[in-house]
């Protein structure tokens, strides 16, 4: 294969994407829980801020990891 994997496997790319969505929904988690321990005008902000931002990102990096998996097996 050219993106050097073994046959059945996902893409270097698929898995580099797929570990950042887990990063960033990590970093989401975080100040998810920091605003739910300390609720502070501060902690809330973070949240709103960083914490969603982070979660839609990861949403958008998982989606197209799928996608383009799907499209490498030419299932798309």
């Amino acid at each position: 294969m050219s993106d050097g994997t073994a046959p059945g496997m996902p893409s270097k790319t698929s898995l580099r994407l797929t570990t950042a969505a887990c990063l960033l929904g990590l970093v989401g988690l975080f100040f998810s829980l920091l605003h739910f321990i300390w609720p502070t005008p501060l902690n809330f902000a973070l949240f709103m801020i960083v914490g969603q931002g982070s979660f839609g990102l990861a949403l958008v990096a998982y989606a197209f990891a799928i996608l383009k998996d799907l499209r490498r097996k030419k299932i798309l």
